[in-house]
């Protein structure tokens, strides 16, 4: 028998362990195979929106390929650490450290290049419909292609990161004695010990993560809860859990009831083992979570900005230089609107924006203009004597509870304050004229009075917005809208306009369907390449664990084994290796979904827009949980059958 074969033998032998990290491997190999087929795809490159989604996609395949050598460097260590009593045995027999190193390195590579060619043979399966998802996203075709360079560039990649840890496993086995491996992990193992003062810095450090989180957000309290919960996390881990786990074995009414005496301990065990997996993986999904509830937030304030959006055209004026001649933006408007026989009406605002005590920056308007919105609008018609003001709050934007209360608004600028003092607040609506922006009403006679105190005409932002009839903000536009078509039918007039240095465009245009499109097509991209990142996550924590049971079946077999001859009945075998699994599986799980709660409270009140990432991060977390279920059903099946064989 050659050596090559033996190598073979010895991946046929230990398939059952080989197998998870064979498609795991194969299944990274081709989530960036796909990922590459997108980046380099020609149509692709032509196209800004494609180019964003490019980046994307780019940022995506560094991340899968990062966590691929994570994995695989994890993935490879463990199973050395499993066969070193089977490397101490071939070193007795003769074998030198030449020869291991070199069938180590052949094993990796068999199964390497195996998992190079089938995720590539995958990704090609896959691609199109990869490319399909992304046609409907980015709204134009993108044909199948040879993928010559994805293909190069994926087995160049992927080669080579086996190649590389390949070699650095080797020292692994370096270090060992032939004595040391021939015992591998049938050597008895010791008590787990905590410190009793590193525990206490877990306990501290989550608590002043919760105290900072009940703070009124902003970014240097939001980035120290991460950090302290963070310590706090991996403390509790490595050293809290133990003296925890320790107390409940100490607690002769809970371990000596049923069955809990032997998950227990070998949970003080392996759970001290286990730490820094479960420290990682519950950062991973923290991560995932939080991002995905992040993006989720944002795509329903995106929808919100839509439905709370009035005006379908917002024409805000700019001052044009006098060597100039202006091109009007409200007649291209009026013609296309006039030509596509859509009736309109036309109204304006003359406002400017000015910073408070207590609330920030306000925009005003005058009670003339706010009447001829109202009416067109159906708002609340309100009659406002001399400095009383009407306040509209918009729900795009986090309500503060102390501006329910205000009584008053008081100017932040002195001059303001000595001419007018306060302004009393008459009522508060919560309705958006301005989108994302507090808007006060005053009286023309109030209004006339502040502008003559700044005396600065340039702080007045004149603004013409377009009330269609036909066109309500209650339904999201799809690709077919007129509403969208007519929006994107503008931008391009109002980017392709041929400007020299005689003439310019007179405004810009707000378009609320093209507005709403472009942010839907950039968070729909995010979530694209985020359910392929999340995917990713999901298969390769799934492994981890699942090579993590597997590398302790032959302690756990022996274990069962010996309990089944003092009468531990199938049964109860069942519900007590079902226990240590699901630890496993749901402690991180259990945590990573406090971390995201931590994580998401403590970045909302950063977002200047009423957000809720919180709700949305838990859905994320719900649907990893849905997919760690059924990974533990699996697992726990076949690993149960594996226990199953040793009862007798």
């Amino acid at each position: 028998m050659s050596f090559r074969q033996f190598a073979l033998n010895n991946i046929h032998r230990n398939a059952s362990t080989y197998i998870a990290y064979f498609l795991s491997s194969s299944f990274a190999v081709m989530i960036f195979f796909t990922y590459l087929v997108f980046i380099f795809h020609p149509s692709i490159i032509k196209d800004q929106t494609g180019q964003t989604a490019s980046y994307g996609m780019i940022i995506a395949s560094y991340i899968t390929f990062i966590f691929s050598f994570l994995f695989v460097l994890y993935s490879v260590s463990a199973f050395l650490k499993a066969r070193l009593r089977e490397f101490g045995i071939l070193t007795i027999l003769g074998a030198q450290r030449k020869q291991l190193n070199y069938l180590i390195f052949l094993e990796n590579i068999l199964i390497g290049t195996a998992s190079v060619i089938t995720g590539i043979l995958g990704g090609l399966l896959f691609a199109k419909l990869f490319l399909l998802f992304g046609e409907n996203i980015l709204d134009f075709k993108l044909p199948m292609y040879p993928p010559i360079l994805s293909i190069c560039v994926t087995v160049f990649a992927f080669m080579a990161l086996f190649s590389i840890i390949s070699f650095m496993t080797t020292i692994f086995i370096r270090q060992r004695k032939a004595l040391e491996m021939v015992q591998g992990s049938s050597k008895p193992r010791k008590e787990s010990k905590a410190s009793i003062w590193l525990s206490f810095l877990s306990v501290a450090s989550l608590s002043y993560a919760v105290y900072l989180i009940a703070q009124d957000g902003h970014e240097k309290s939001a980035a120290l809860a991460l950090l302290f919960n963070s310590i706090g996390l991996y403390f509790f881990f490595t050293q809290l859990s133990v003296v925890i786990i320790r107390l409940l074995n100490r607690n002769r009414l809970f371990s000596w009831r049923g069955l809990n005496l032997l998950w227990i301990t070998e949970l003080a065990y392996k759970m001290k083992d286990n730490a820094r997996m479960f420290f990682m993986i519950t950062m991973i999904i923290t991560i995932s979570c939080s991002t995905a509830g992040s993006v989720l937030a944002i795509q329903n304030y995106v929808e919100n900005t839509f439905t709370e959006s009035p005006f379908a055209y917002t024409v805000s004026q700019r001052e044009l230089d006098s060597t100039k001649k202006g091109i009007s933006v409200t007649q291209k408007i009026e013609h296309t609107l006039k030509q596509k026989s859509i009736s309109y009406q036309k109204l304006s605002s003359n406002t400017l924006e000015l910073a408070f005590q207590h609330v920030g920056y306000i925009r005003f308007i005058r009670h003339s203009e706010y009447l001829e919105m109202a009416k067109a609008l159906s708002l609340p018609l309100v009659s406002l004597q001399d400095r009383e003001a009407l306040l509209l709050k918009s729900p795009l934007i986090t309500q503060k509870d102390s501006l329910d209360k205000l009584a008053h608004l008081s100017f932040e600028s002195p001059q303001l304050t000595n001419s007018l003092g306060n302004l009393k607040i008459k009522e508060q609506y919560t309705k958006t004229l301005f989108l994302s922006e507090y808007t006060a009403v005053v009286n023309d006679k109030t209004y006339d009075q502040i502008v003559s105190v700044l005396s600065d005409p340039d702080i007045i932002d004149q603004r013409y917005h377009y009330l269609i009839p036909s066109w309500n903000n209650h339904t999201i536009p799809n690709t077919n809208s007129i509403e969208l078509k007519t929006g994107l039918e503008l931008r391009q007039w109002e980017y392709s306009s041929p400007i020299d240095s005689t003439e310019e465009l007179d405004g810009y245009i707000n378009s609320r369907a093209q507005e709403y499109y472009t942010r839907k097509q950039l968070t729909s991209i995010a979530i694209f390449i985020g359910l392929f990142i999340v995917a990713i996550f999901s298969i390769f924590i799934a492994s981890f664990l699942y090579f993590k049971l597997f590398i302790d079946l032959q302690h756990d077999q022996r274990y069962y084994h010996e309990l089944s001859k003092m009468g531990l009945s199938l049964k109860e075998m069942k519900r007590a290796a079902t226990k240590q699994i699901a630890i496993l599986f749901y402690i991180p799980l259990f945590f990573a979904g406090i971390q995201t709660i931590v994580g998401l409270s403590a970045i909302n009140p950063l977002f200047s827009t009423k957000t809720d990432t919180v709700i949305s991060g838990l859905w994320a977390l719900g649907i990893f949980t849905a997919i760690q279920t059924v990974y533990f059903v699996i697992v726990r099946a076949r690993y149960l059958a594996q226990l199953k064989r040793v009862m007798v």
